[in-house]
């Protein structure tokens, strides 16, 4: 990967760092359109975002380029036995696509999504260290996508997945990590189908590979096998059409628990840095998303929509969870698109993520965390 790709990549990471999301460090949704439907796009393709969601939906947008910038603002408190911590968060993530519809049955794209978390607590936590405690994980995904309709109104996609990850913890000398920050490149793949099963009717279905990351090396004495990879991931998804609404569904399963350094009980037998040494505790996803489109006329779009999942960090595993916020699982949504000519449309969506806390037990007896994120999107596409 050529230096100014890598400085590209660094720059959208430093935005995405210290972002709290909602399924671990993932967002409710990608693509501005989709965010206002709680993230319901993998049978609801919408923009050139689409591939994030499902890379067979941008053989449906057509030729299109889409850009936003979400403002992420967010409070997380924890209490580490007895030693009150508060972060109040506010981050601007961007997110791109453009698509080309190369031939009436090809279409060739590019989609770039970030993800991350993070928190700065400003002092030390005496149970994990000296030092001020802050840690960023900020991960870029750049996915050139190709589709191709193999029968009308059937679409097959694959992708490239080419990421960049970024990881600095501080504070946590306890557990025997350095003061230090460390870079890594990674490589998955996509696969995609969606089609037209009736008058109105789609159907989605998508797999991820997971996203290999290189070691990070400064970090290789805490974190299992020094990797830190972005899970495998399945979805299906459903939309229908029914005269100025659109109803979409979307069922998406997130594989924590084969990624070591995320699954593994941080009171796992072995020693830190080793493939079977102790990581966050995390157990797979399952979320659902549910939403509904408005044309209210032919120039605005009204829209709004759910997120739901169960949370990823048990209970026994929140000793960590107050350097890790992906602490909230459930979201509401709303948002809406207005058509500004032919050719451009601003959209904008909002997300509340409902407060979650979570009180340890077991092992993590005596540690609590909990928060709650507000975020606000605003886009333009345009259509050529």
């Amino acid at each position: 990967m050529s230096g100014s790709v890598r400085v590209f990549l660094a720059c959208l990471a430093i935005f995405s760092a210290q972002a709290e999301a909602s399924n671990g460090p993932q967002y409710a949704g990608y693509g501005v359109q989709a965010m206002g439907m709680g993230g319901a796009g993998i049978a609801n393709p919408t923009d050139a975002l689409a591939a994030v969601n499902n890379p067979a939906g941008m053989g449906a947008v057509g030729s299109r380029v889409d850009g936003s910038l979400t403002a992420t603002a967010g409070q997380l408190r924890s209490d580490v036995h007895g030693a009150k911590n508060s972060d109040d968060v506010l981050v601007f993530v961007p997110g791109f696509g453009a698509n080309y519809q190369y031939r009436p049955d090809i279409t060739l794209g590019l989609s770039v999504s970030g993800y991350g978390a993070g928190i700065d607590y400003g002092k030390p936590i005496p149970a994990f260290g000296t030092s001020n405690v802050k840690s960023e994980l900020a991960q870029v995904l750049v996915a050139p996508t190709a589709t191709y309709e193999f029968q009308p109104g059937h679409y097959f996609g694959l992708s490239l997945k080419l990421g960049y990850e970024s990881l600095m913890l501080h504070g946590l000398e306890n557990f025997g990590a350095t003061n230090d920050r460390d870079h890594a490149l990674g490589a998955g793949l996509g696969i995609g189908y969606l089609g037209t099963l009736a008058p109105g009717l789609r159907l989605g279905l998508t797999y991820s590979s997971p996203v290999w990351f290189q070691k990070l090396d400064a970090h290789e004495d805490i974190i299992p096998a020094g990797r830190l990879n972005m899970p495998q991931q399945a979805g299906l998804g459903l939309a229908y059409d029914l005269g100025a609404w659109t109803f979409a569904f979307d069922y998406l399963w997130i594989d924590w628990s084969r990624e070591r350094a995320l699954s593994n009980s941080l009171t796992e037998g072995g020693a830190p840095g080793a493939g079977n040494g102790p990581g966050f505790g995390w157990r797979d996803q399952n979320v659902f998303r549910f939403g509904v489109n408005y044309r209210y006329s032919e120039r605005l779009q009204l829209r709004t929509g759910v997120s739901l999942a169960n949370h990823q960090v048990p209970d026994r595993e929140a000793t960590l969870i107050s350097i890790a916020p992906c602490n909230q699982p459930k979201s509401a949504h709303l948002g809406f698109t207005y058509q500004l000519s032919d050719e451009l449309e601003v959209s904008g969506a909002y997300m509340y993520d409902f407060r979650h806390i979570t009180r340890g037990t077991g092992a993590s007896e005596g540690v609590e965390a909990g928060g709650e994120l507000h975020m606000l999107t605003v886009g333009f596409g345009y259509r050529f």
